[in-house]
């Protein structure tokens, strides 16, 4: 196509990049992408490659709407034809967690004027360039990520220009560097990289202090630095007690070019009448070639599988030799070189031994210079999964207290796979017990549904465990079973097998680690989870501080919800103590939940002065009744006098059932006599008038009670007391005759009598606050 107009919007040049386009799309990338989606976007690379001066990057982004409505964004990228623009751009895509939905990568030469305007497309005239143009459709992004995006974009390609602009110089460095090492291995390994093996991307020389000399590629500039402070020390450290050349590590700065992972570092020492006083570094990638090459083809690595088969008596031609080649093939060579001598051999000889018996392992290695830990876990192909890789991550990071700074999978053609992380290890990081953990993965992929079944048979007759383990062993998720282990499964299990949909289950206990003044409840519930504006209130209204909670969800819910729930305890309750009499309060929790008791502050005299729930219930009876009198103390000041005065509070519950347990065993009349003095010898000390009222009226109520029902079946559905109430003090005029008060969860009401013959009964009052 030749002589198109100036104008980047004229028909002629659209056409010719739909085109271009099109003829280069690979199988997929035209999916849905009918003549107008292809027009509309070759109008919006012509916009963008239209004028680019030497040199220079254009980009271009916004926001479109496709034939479906779908909203997304387009980016296109034009730039000079090189090496790594497209999977240096896509990976910086991704990094922003953004999915890439369509990807097209023409090349074309492009003829400019002296304005860089585009004059002609595939012109074959001199000073025709090369370009590269890409064009993504993404998912859309906030203003913020696109130019967040475009500015990193931006950056990327300025290092790819400089990785690419340097790769001679880069190259004969490496060459120059190789000469200077007299062990021939690490001389030969350094000409193999040099010899197409390994992706230079940057160079410079670092001296003691941190000073940087000569920096070629990405090191053109100043940037982020590979190393720390203390592993530049250790480096220098490794050459001055005379250790191997190269030294291969592992950067701290990701890569910008070609893959999104941490850089290799390829170190040499300079040296000066003996001594080392730089080192040059070389900072790149291993290429596809290299990583995917056999064992005895890569330097040094070739010398040290030499050394192991004759340690080990291993003749290369045999099935053991092979078997050692082949493992060590199999293994990352980028970080599998680094390893000293008896970390590879243990190594290699753990995959071999996987290779004959597979099963869950893992293998934890140090990297050079203390910077990095390389965990190895092989599992069942059929056992891998995103939400089991992940967990296994997260318990590597919790044993080290650092950070995985990269991960891999490799699935290969066995019956395992191979996971590898890299964790980046913090001076003084703690080094993890590896076999504690390698059992943790055995017992996590292999024998929890066993392990689960045993814990349960433990507990209940075996036929019973074992349907139980086949209901709802498998149910519980991979984090669950990581965090808690097959003996708290049983435990959860056991809980649910009684319940019913209506009901909801609890369970309060302790880990061994919590801190002083923690407790733990777990609540339960079948079909449907537990929203927390349900269950933190009824928490608090018992007295603990809910700090965290943690949902597990059975089956995906089918099976029922698990809320475990991190709890402070207020006041000077002691946690241990309250697990004395864990069942009473989980049932009390599990009734308010539930809704068959009240939601209400009165339940922290359960966990504070460890009364029972029916005490409570009695307790807040009447203060319901007293409220109808005309007390004017509130609710949460009732409580809390009956908190401050926990022995007060025992001794009245004492007093009526002294009075009126049909069932009481013992001198009744001796018994109320010891109630009611100490309730006297309590009030002498109790300091504030309006506590001393509080109490003398309760237990007024309480001395003036006739009958009751609350030892009957029916207190179940609702408490009754007759009362003579001449005998509570400060009543409303007129004083009844007797009065019989009613309380339940669901309803309250007073029957008023004028005299032992009466009629009436309890009558419906629109004063929910004063229906007397």
């Amino acid at each position: 196509m030749n002589n198109v107009a100036h104008d980047p919007l004229s028909e002629s040049m659209i056409d010719a990049i739909a085109a271009e386009l099109t003829a280069s799309a690979l199988p997929g990338e035209t999916d849905d992408f009918d003549e107008k989606s292809v027009n509309r976007a070759a109008r919006f690379v012509a916009e963008a490659a239209y004028v680019r001066p030497p040199g220079r990057a254009v980009l271009k982004i916004d926001s479109t709407t496709g034939r479906s409505g779908r909203r997304f964004m387009r980016l296109a990228v034009i730039n000079d034809d090189m090496p790594f623009i497209v999977d240096s751009v896509t990976s910086t895509v991704t990094a922003h967690s953004l999915a890439v939905m369509r990807l097209l990568h023409p090349i074309v030469s492009v003829l400019r004027d002296e304005d860089h305007r585009a004059v002609e497309l595939n012109s074959s005239a001199d000073g025709a360039l090369r370009e590269s143009i890409v064009y993504l459709e993404i998912e859309r992004a906030d203003s913020r990520t696109r130019n967040e995006l475009l500015v990193e974009i931006e950056r990327v390609l300025a290092d790819v220009r400089a990785a690419v602009g340097d790769w001679k110089d880069m190259t004969a460095q490496m060459e120059a560097d190789a000469q200077s090492v007299e062990d021939e291995e690490g001389r030969a390994l350094l000409t193999w990289f040099a010899d197409h093996h390994f992706t230079q991307v940057g160079h410079y020389f670092e001296d003691r202090d941190g000073n940087r000399r000569s920096g070629l590629g990405i090191f053109r500039v100043p940037g982020p630095s590979c190393w720390s402070e203390r592993i530049r020390a250790a480096a220098f450290e490794h050459f001055d007690e005379g250790g191997d050349e190269p030294l291969l590590t592992k950067a701290d700065r990701i890569a910008t070019v070609h893959r999104r992972v941490p850089l290799d570092l390829v170190i040499v020492p300079v040296r000066e009448n003996g001594k080392v006083v730089e080192l040059s570094i070389h900072a790149g990638l291993w290429t596809s070639a290299a990583l995917n090459a056999p064992a005895h083809e890569i330097p040094v690595l070739r010398q040290r599988l030499e050394q192991m088969e004759k340690e080990l008596g291993f003749d290369p031609k045999t099935h053991t030799g092979k078997a050692l080649q082949h493992a060590l093939s199999r293994l990352p060579h980028d970080i599998l070189i680094a390893f000293g001598a008896h970390a590879l051999k243990h190594t290699a000889l753990t995959a071999m031994s996987l290779a004959d018996r597979p099963r869950p392992k893992l293998l934890l290695v140090p990297g050079a210079l203390g910077r990095h830990l390389f965990a190895f876990v092989w599992l069942p192909r059929d056992e891998l999964s995103t939400g089991r890789r992940t967990t296994i991550g997260g318990m590597l990071e919790t044993a080290t207290s650092s950070l995985i700074s990269s991960w891999s999978v490799e699935l290969g053609d066995g019956e395992l796979a191979l996971i590898r992380y890299t964790l980046d290890l913090a001076e003084g990081a703690t080094q993890p017990d590896a076999a504690a953990l390698d059992m943790a993965i055995e017992q996590m992929v292999r024998g929890w549904a066993m392990e689960v079944e045993s814990e349960l048979g433990e507990r209940v007759p075996s036929a019973r465990a074992a349907r139980l383990a086949l209901t709802y062993a498998e149910a519980f998720p991979e984090g669950y079973r990581t965090e808690y282990g097959p003996q708290e499964a049983a435990m959860d299990v056991l809980r649910f097998r009684n319940l019913t949909e209506q009901q909801r289950g609890s369970r309060l206990y302790r880990h061994d680690g919590d801190r002083e003044g923690r407790l733990r409840l777990k609540l339960y519930r079948l079909g449907a989870s537990i929203p927390l504006s349900d269950a933190v209130p009824v928490l608090e209204n018992f007295g603990f501080r809910v700090l965290e909670e943690q949902p597990t969800a059975l089956g995906g819910g089918r099976l029922g919800y698990i809320h475990d729930f991190l709890l402070e305890v207020e006041g000077d309750a002691d946690p241990d103590g309250l697990l004395e009499r864990a069942r009473i309060k989980e049932g009390a929790i599990s009734a308010v939940l539930e809704g068959k008791a009240e939601n209400d502050a009165f339940n922290q005299l359960i966990i504070a002065v460890g009364l029972d729930p029916r005490d409570v219930t009695l307790l807040r009876a009447w203060f319901r009744y007293l409220r109808q009198t005309g007390l004017a103390y509130s609710l949460s000041t009732v409580v809390e006098t009956l908190r401050e005065e926990p022995e007060i509070s025992r001794a009245i519950i004492a007093l009526f059932d002294a009075l009126h347990d049909p069932a009481f065993d013992g001198d009744r009349e001796a018994a109320t006599k010891a109630a009611n003095e100490s309730i006297d010898g309590g009030l002498i000390n109790v300091a504030a008038i309006d506590d001393d009222t509080i109490l003398r009226a309760i237990r007024s109520v309480v001395q003036a009670t006739l009958r009751t029902n609350a030892f009957a079946p029916a207190a179940s559905e609702a408490l009754a007391f007759k009362l003579q109430s001449d005998a509570i003090p400060n009543l409303p005029a007129p004083v009844p005759w007797r009065e019989i008060w009613v309380y339940s969860p669901r309803v309250e009401g007073i029957h008023l009598r004028g005299g032992p013959v009466a009629r009436g009964g309890l009558r419906w009052s629109d004063r929910r606050d004063d229906f007397r």
